[in-house]
Parts: C-alpha cells; structure tokens; sequence
C-alpha cells in the first residue's frame, strides 16, 4: 500500500436532530469515539431441512437485527472547566436515551466513507448508559455502549427520484392503457439502484389512470382496482412495516383498492438494473407516475 488509509468519519445524529461529531481527534468539545465495531456485514438467519444422508438442504436466508458497539471517550472540553465537563456528561447521556415523547426515536450513526459518499444506519441504545468506566477523578469517562439496528441495512443520505409522464403528441390520440417512460431512466423502463441491497420505493401517481405496476426482473405485481381521478394523488409506501396506500389528495386510505396475491408484491427494487412494466389505463398528458428510494448497502 503506497498510501496509508483514510480514517472514516464518524457521526451520530441524535434523537434531536444534534449532530455529534466523534472523529474530531482535537477532542475540542471534550468526546471521541476510540473504538467500533459491528459497521463490516450483515448479520443473518439461516434455517435447513435435515436430510437422512447427514447433509441438509437450505431452505431460509435472511438478514437480521444488528448489533453495533461504540466506545465513546468523554472529557473535559476546552474550557476545562469541571461544570463543563458534568454537562458534558448530562448532555451524552441524553443523546444516547432514544425515548422522546414516550415512544422509541433512533438516533444515527453516519460514516463518511473516503470517497466523501456517507450512509446512516438507525440506532437505539441498549446498553452502556448506566455502566460507564472513570479514569481518574472528573476528568474523563469512557461510555461502551451497545446499539441495536432494527434495520440493519446501511442507507445513502439523499433519496433517489425519477417521474414517468405521459408525452403530449399533437393530432394523435393515446391508445391505452400507456406504457410510460421518463428521460432520466436508463435503457428502456429500467431503473438502477445503485446499492447492493433490495431498496423499497414509494410511489406517488398523479391521475387521472388506474395503474399497473410491474417489476419483470422479480416477476412481481402490483395495481389498483379503481382509476385516480384527475388532479387527484395517490401514495403507494412499499416498505415492510411500513405498507400503505394513501390518497393523499382526500386523505383517503385506500388500502382495500390495491390489488395484490400477498404483501410481497408490493415489490423493492433488485440490487442493480430494474425493467420495469408501468401502465396507465385511462391516463391523460396531466398523468405522471414518480418513484423515490434510497440506495440501501450490506455494510458502512
């Protein structure tokens, strides 16, 4: 290696909104994150059918919750000052409780890889709060805190957008259902996700049409059994756990329209090029189609 390596910055956003940068090695506001670990893969399930041979048969291969450990060195900030310092701590303490208005609130962890790219992943502390290790008297604590990631998939900060329209051809007349395609998209009707994990899009459609939307790479499908009227939008979230559809326009929930065989139709994007089948029956030029996800990773 002709060059060392560039260390990662590490941050974490927490349940406030307050940035705390833990690579700041002037350790001018009084913390530093010495050590983590838990950031490199994925932790998986896997379940086999045992055969009489003394072999077996995989049958189930999932992801699982996450475990990352952080090791946090507080001490006095630049002031030097000793109520500085048990501020500090009253203020750390505060920031790694993810409890705000009585429900769970994640904090982030966020690593600035050397390509100046960054991805987050939502985090919960678990423990470490009440156990710290003192060194001397009032002048630094170590915090090691463990921190559970319900969602252990790493995701890049900015989302990812493309809008299908209907073109508006002078003297001809649309045949439908219109199969629609957007400038911005590569090849034809394909859409790349740039992570090297599934990513799982929201729709927002724009009517008047009765859409159909189907992903050819997975073979999935889904649609809606009535058409948008026009200026009205609807909102597809495809997200397990978080599943909806909404008209947004008369907050209408409209769950029972959707026309699916089972929840896994409300299909992610496959890690790499999508072709994508998007019809429109009974759309118009005032018809659009847009999808926004985030690039999801197997590691920080």
């Amino acid at each position: 290696m002709s060059t060392p390596p560039t260390p990662l910055n590490i941050d974490y956003i927490d349940p406030d909104g307050n940035d705390w940068d833990l690579s700041d090695y002037t350790m001018s506001k009084g913390y530093i994150c010495s050590a983590i670990g838990g950031i490199e893969g994925l932790p998986v399930s896997m379940q086999t059918i045992p055969l009489l041979d003394g072999t077996a048969i995989p049958n189930l291969y999932i992801p699982q919750p996450g475990t990352i450990t952080l090791v946090i060195l507080l001490s006095r900030p630049a002031s030097d000052s000793e109520n500085d310092y048990y501020s500090l701590l009253d203020t750390a303490t505060r920031a790694f409780y993810n409890r705000r208005n009585d429900v769970p609130k994640p904090g982030y962890i966020q690593i600035q890889r050397p390509d100046g790219t960054t991805r987050q992943v939502a985090v919960y502390t678990t423990s470490g709060l009440n156990t710290p290790d003192t060194v001397g008297i009032s002048n630094h604590t170590v915090l090691s805190l463990t921190l559970q990631t319900p969602d252990p998939f790493w995701e890049d900060l900015a989302k990812q957008q493309i809008v299908f329209t209907v073109s508006n051809v002078a003297g001809i007349l649309p045949v439908l259902p219109i199969g629609l395609t957007g400038g911005t998209i590569i090849g034809n009707n394909t859409v790349v996700n740039g992570g090297n994990a599934t990513a799982w899009p929201v729709w927002t459609i724009t009517g008047p049409g009765k859409p159909t939307m189907q992903n050819l790479t997975s073979g999935r499908k889904w649609s809606l059994n009535t058409s948008i009227p026009t200026g009205q939008v609807v909102q597809v979230i495809t997200k397990p756990g978080q599943q909806m559809a909404v008209n947004t326009t008369t907050s209408a929930n409209i769950w029972d329209q959707l026309v699916l065989s089972s929840l896994r139709d409300l299909w992610p994007l496959m890690s790499g090029p999508n072709q994508l089948s998007i019809v429109m029956a009974g759309s118009s030029v005032s018809t659009s189609v847009g999808l926004s996800w985030t690039n999801r990773w197997n590691r920080a």
